[in-house]
């Protein structure tokens, strides 16, 4: 970091002939010690939790360090206590073509801490109500019908309801940390058909629930769910503002083990006639993106689903970041939660590069757009993805911005594609399923030239500019650049941008274009420090 110059802090000869003896003393002395500070301090002080920017929860790095002894230490899923037709199912669909099949550190964590309490049958035998046949045959019929009549209303008593916050950084797969131990806790209750455990009348009804903010993330959470439960062998839906009314009336006339959705249709599923007792029975729900479900925009829709499953006995919240808000939020609604952090929580994940151009400079002169332009360029000339189609994500921090970009790259030849809240249905989920399926070659991409003759159009990238909608949750693996069009508002929009790349180990970059004026002292260092591991707070 380059010093202020000695002129631009020393009084000038007409100020000293000014000040007294003390008043100079006191003067060299604050000149001293912000030249000190200068000199011992890296090139960004942070990035600092400061401003708008600064919305992170400050958490204390001895919360954090004590945790990577008990990850390393759980370092395979087979000391993980996880029934093996739950761990078969995971090493054949969702691990498949892992050749290391190890749990990162928050699933050997949040595995470790969900799965505590022994399963279902334990429980029971310890109380004395689940016997086996050779002690059936000895109890006399009194002790039989005493035994069978306290499992009954067992069956109807609420447990204790337990809590659990699981915080990690993005690409961490923290959907199975969650998935892992809800899967297995069910199958146990299924395989063991325990009253005590969950209610066996045949009534429709739900067992658990996982909400998430968005129809993309209901899509790919339930494809992960199915994927799994091919294997185990139990039940699964999803409910979005894609689902019609046929569909979700459906799902309300059958019993569901696990149900992926947004709030707002569940809600009115559940307001419809007839459907009010659909969550009475559940047990389990997963908030997943909790920072994004606690915000304002959906906080009441939230809670409503939580108190309406009326016999609810784990709670589980997911999420990336902590926000100072979000963490008053959860510590008075949940003071005895369990909090299940990530070593590297707020820490941008070291596989990724981070870098800034500044767009003030030549030959852009300010015009982002140009900057752009140039740095798609230099992405396609590089040696990365040989062979490949390049998926590029450009986020921007206003909806309007987006068709704006995209015409401009459309006019200079590049294939770009624009997506906002305000996109429909259908081309969501069709442009997502280009952007989240294996790169094809550069052959099969296109049956035209890599670079077409007559159009000029260029062949070898695919460019998706969108808003922060698409920022959170959705597992882009193929996607290796990430373009940050505009300076994110907060530190938690950085991370969750940045966090579409670099997914489950694979490496990625990112570029942030800043103009002149957004160049604050804090962004200057940005690269610094997330290259060099530290957390954003």
């Amino acid at each position: 970091m380059q010093l202020i110059p000695r002129s631009a802090i020393d009084p000038s000869p007409a100020q000293r002939s000014r000040f007294s003896h003390d008043d100079f003393r006191q003067h060299k002395q604050r000149v001293y010690n912000f030249r000190q500070q200068q000199q011992n301090t890296p090139a960004l002080l942070g990035p600092p939790n400061a401003g708008e920017f600064g919305v992170l929860k400050q958490v204390p790095f001895e919360a954090r360090n004590p945790l990577n002894a008990t990850a390393s230490r759980l370092d395979t899923f087979e000391v993980l206590r996880i029934p093996a037709l739950v761990r078969d199912a995971v090493y054949e669909r969702s691990l498949g073509g892992v050749e290391q099949k190890k749990p990162t550190p928050i699933q050997s964590l949040a595995i470790q801490r969900l799965m505590r309490l022994p399963p279902p049958s334990v429980r029971l035998v310890q109380s004395g109500l689940l016997a086996t046949k050779e002690e059936e045959e000895l109890e006399s019929d009194e002790d039989y019908y005493k035994r069978r009549q306290l499992r009954k209303n067992l069956a109807k008593m609420k447990n204790p309801l337990k809590t659990y916050l699981i915080a990690a950084e993005t690409g961490s797969g923290k959907t199975l940390a969650y998935l892992i131990p809800l899967l297995s806790q069910l199958k146990e209750e299924e395989i063991h058909n325990a009253p005590a455990v969950w209610n066996i009348e045949t009534i429709p009804y739900v067992r658990a629930v996982v909400l998430v903010p968005t129809a993309e993330l209901v899509r790919q959470v339930l494809e992960t769910i199915k994927d799994l439960c091919h294997v185990i062998k139990l039940s699964s839906a999803g409910l979005s503002q894609e689902t019609t009314r046929g569909t979700a009336d459906k799902i309300a006339n059958k019993r569901v083990d696990i149900l992926v959705c947004t709030p707002v249709p569940l809600l009115k599923l559940i307001g419809r006639n007839g459907n009010d007792d659909l969550l009475h029975h559940c047990r389990r729900v997963v908030v997943d993106e909790a920072d994004s479900l606690m915000d304002r925009s959906f906080k009441d829709e939230t809670e409503k689903v939580i108190n309406a499953a009326g016999r609810l006995e784990q709670l589980v919240f997911c999420t990336a970041t902590i926000a100072r808000s979000f963490d008053r939020t959860l510590r008075l609604a949940y003071p005895d939660m369990e909090r299940i952090l990530a070593p590297r929580l707020h820490q941008i994940p070291r596989q990724i590069r981070f870098s800034t151009v500044d767009t003030s400079a030549m030959p852009f002169y300010n015009d982002k757009r140009k900057a752009l332009v140039q740095t798609l360029y230099n992405l396609d000339r590089s040696e990365t993805e040989p062979g490949k189609v390049k998926r590029i994500v450009v986020f921007v921090n206003q909806r309007e911005s987006v068709n704006e970009v995209v015409e401009y790259l459309r006019t200079q030849k590049i294939t770009a594609t624009g997506l906002t809240r305000d996109s429909t249905l259908d081309d969501r989920a069709e442009v997502m399923h280009e952007f989240v399926r294996p790169s094809p070659s550069l052959k099969a991409a296109a049956s035209a030239p890599v670079v077409d003759l007559i159009t000029g159009e260029l062949h070898t990238l695919r460019v998706l500019v969108t808003t922060d909608v698409f920022s959170r949750g959705i597992d882009m693996q193929q996607v290796r650049t990430i373009i940050l069009y505009d300076v994110p508002y907060s530190s938690i929009d950085l991370i969750h941008r940045a966090g579409r790349t670099g997914r489950m180990g694979k490496k990625g970059r990112v570029i942030l274009l800043a103009a002149k004026n957004e160049l604050k002292p804090w962004l200057r260092g940005l690269s610094t420090t997330i290259n060099g591991g530290q957390a954003l707070v």
